[in-house]
């Protein structure tokens, strides 16, 4: 009688344990969607699975090799910019694959200290050279020049 009390005391911590485990379970999924020979930029799209919210789809950005992000600072935003909802590539004779268009959504830092959230942006970035990508807005105003450290992955 004593085993079988002990047993059925031990029975939540073990579906605690195994709920932990399930909920901590995720994976994620690369797919190279964008690479062409003269183009610095790889574009891929990324399917993450996480056991607690499902499924989740987002695009990344790598330059010359490099994991690109906006600097949080740029846009005031929570954090740095690297997950993006969609990018284009367009392949035009003015562009030649040195451009690309970004579009997200994002949080802002008020000064005040709250959070607001920011809207979807849209951006195009462009490699000037092989560090440096300047970002502009679809009517060409705004423009922000990011320095990326060569080498880093």
């Amino acid at each position: 009688m004593k085993n079988w009390r002990n047993s059925v005391q031990r029975w939540p911590n073990i579906l605690l344990l195994i709920l932990g485990t399930l909920a901590g379970c995720s994976g994620s999924q690369r797919t190279l969607q964008y690479e062409t020979r003269p183009s610095p930029w790889k574009i891929y799209y990324v399917r993450t699975q996480h056991m607690s919210v499902g499924t989740t789809y987002h695009y990344e950005v790598r330059f010359r090799g490099q994991h690109f992000a906006i600097p949080k600072a740029l846009l005031r935003s929570l954090g740095d910019i690297d997950e993006l909802e969609s990018v284009t590539a367009p392949e035009t004779v003015m562009h030649a694959g040195d451009t690309i268009t970004l579009v997200f959504s994002h949080g802002r830092q008020e000064k005040g200290g709250s959070i607001s959230y920011g809207g979807r942006r849209v951006v195009r970035a462009q490699a000037l050279d092989e560090t440096t990508v300047s970002l502009r807005g679809l009517d060409g105003r705004g423009a922000a020049v990011i320095e990326l450290q060569p080498g880093r992955p």
